[in-house]
Parts: structure tokens; C-alpha cells; sequence
């Protein structure tokens, strides 16, 4: 009968140990991130507010860089204000909820009128008529915190 000692199975003892860790490790498989909803492929133009009475629209807008800016368009000048990426998602969350409180809370008005406002967002878009008046008030908060940053 063979036996061996301790000294000599001990490098056997360390190479099954070290085997057996990795494949423990293998199967570990970390938590996914979460997803972000700022997509780099997607417009650069994260919401925009038209009036055409003043002929003004306010864009908020993403680079690549992850900078955000807010133009002002107003007839043929245009106005640039970089931004923080808080500010920019504060904004963001509030034009967002506004918009789909009017496109889904608010009840539209029949009939034909003017429009006051266009409003886009990730490819969807409103229009807001001048009878719309609770409308018009939702969305006044957020044009008039956008014109004071001009």
C-alpha cells in the first residue's frame, strides 16, 4: 500500500483547490447595469417647445459628450447656454411629465383653432390650440423657467 505523506500531496491538494476556485468564480455573474435612458444613438434633441405667435422654439439638446445645451430660436437669432447634466435631466423630467399629462389627462377641446404650441419628444408630437387653455397652463411653468435661462 502506497501512502504519501502530507508534503508530497500538498501540490496536488493546491492544484485541484485552484481549479475548483475558478470554476466557482465562472459561474459568478454579475447583477446587469441599469439601463440608461439617454441613448447615444438616438436624436440629439431631447425636447423642444415651439411657439409660433412668437415665433420662438426652445430646444434641449445632447451631445455625444454627454453635454447638454438649451438654444433659443428666436426668428433668425439663436441664443446657446450650456447646461448641467442635473438641470438637463430636471428639465427633462418635467417638460416630460407636462407633455403627457396633456396628451393623456387633459381632454382635448373639438373643434378647429389656432395652434399656441408644438411640442416634441423622442419622436412624438402635440399641438396645442389656443381653446386648449388648461393645457396652455400646464405647459406655462416650464416655458417660463425655460425663458428665464436666456
Amino acid at each position: 500500500m502506497i501512502l504519501a505523506t502530507f508534503e508530497e500531496t500538498m501540490p496536488f491538494i493546491f492544484v485541484v483547490l485552484l481549479t475548483l476556485s475558478f470554476s466557482v468564480m465562472a459561474q459568478y455573474s454579475e447583477q446587469p447595469l441599469k439601463e440608461s435612458s439617454i441613448d447615444l444613438r438616438s436624436q440629439t434633441i431631447l425636447f423642444s417647445v415651439e411657439i409660433p405667435e412668437d415665433k420662438k422654439t426652445y430646444l434641449l439638446e445632447r451631445t455625444a459628450n454627454e453635454d447638454f445645451f438649451l438654444r433659443l430660436k428666436h426668428k433668425s437669432d439663436e441664443i446657446l447656454r450650456k447646461i448641467s447634466g442635473r438641470d438637463a435631466l430636471k428639465l427633462e423630467r418635467d417638460f416630460a411629465s407636462r407633455f403627457l399629462r396633456c396628451q393623456y389627462e387633459i381632454p382635448l377641446k373639438d373643434g378647429e383653432c389656432e395652434v399656441t404650441l408644438r411640442l416634441r419628444m423622442k419622436g412624438e408630437e402635440q399641438e396645442i390650440c389656443e381653446k386648449d387653455d388648461k393645457k396652455s397652463q400646464e405647459m406655462a411653468a416650464l416655458i417660463t423657467e425655460l425663458a428665464k435661462r436666456f
